[in-house]
């Protein structure tokens, strides 16, 4: 059986100087309501999908800066990394996982089109503004979700190896004189696992069983889903473009 291609799933910065591309589709999608994500985006909650770097392509001239930052003064050893326009200050994604420059959480705000990528779980929901309501199936935990166990298969699968890819692209660095997050990436890069190209975000149960037809069908379920979002985002462009100029009155 043949399944369509990853649709191109494309981002930037608020002045557009910077582009990106997802070459495939994220490991798993969720929102952090925690009061330092809220800080952090100035806004309500983070909205995070979480992805393996070399599986994002910068497509501009311009490339975003990387600053290195350290979150907790105690603890000079933990760093985050920030990826953002050196113009407009946009915040593209950043590395505050455990897995290091390995996997990146782009923010799913600088997406063409973030409808698309539904949060799979809503993270620190304890600290959640009060007027936001949740959709009643939505996954919620207190704080941190365990990956392990609401990551699916295929997610975990990609994760090993992504990290071993990593651990191996670090040794080459030191001859090769190459970034480890670009190390073993060619001119023309490729999605690492080919179950990322037919999902928008991460579905199903890590510790679900399911045969072949079962996983076929909810796959096919979901990029149908994708392709009525496209749909209907394409729609609402064609009538804004459609709407005519209005008229200022002196």
């Amino acid at each position: 059986m043949t399944t369509n291609p990853f649709p191109a799933i494309n981002g930037g910065c608020y002045c557009t100087a910077v582009r990106y591309r997802l070459l495939t589709s994220p490991l798993f999608c969720y929102a952090c309501h925690c009061t330092d994500c809220q800080k952090a985006t100035g806004s309500a909650f983070a909205l995070h999908a979480t992805i393996e770097t070399y599986n994002i392509s910068i497509i501009s001239k311009a490339k975003p800066s990387l600053i290195t930052l350290i979150m907790d003064p105690s603890k000079p050893q933990d760093v985050s990394r920030r990826a953002l326009c050196s113009q407009c200050g946009t915040i593209l994604w950043g590395n505050d996982n455990s897995w290091g420059y390995a996997v990146s959480d782009v923010r799913i705000g600088s997406l063409d089109f973030p409808g698309i990528m539904e949060p799979d779980v809503h993270s620190f929901v304890g600290s959640k503004l009060g007027w936001i309501d949740l959709p009643k199936d939505a996954k919620t935990t207190k704080g941190h979700y365990g990956y392990k166990e609401m990551w699916p298969k295929s997610s975990l699968k990609r994760l090993e190896v992504c990290l071993e890819r990593f651990e191996a692209a670090k040794k080459a660095a030191a001859s090769q004189e190459k970034k480890p997050e670009e190390a073993g990436r060619g001119k023309d890069a490729s999605p690492v696992d080919g179950d990322g190209e037919k999902t928008p975000t991460a579905t199903g149960d890590a510790e679900e069983i399911e045969d072949d037809e079962a996983f076929e069908q909810r796959f096919r379920e979901t990029e149908r889903a994708l392709q009525e979002r496209l749909a209907k985002l394409s729609l609402k462009l064609g009538d804004e473009d459609e709407k005519p100029a209005s008229k200022t009155t002196t």
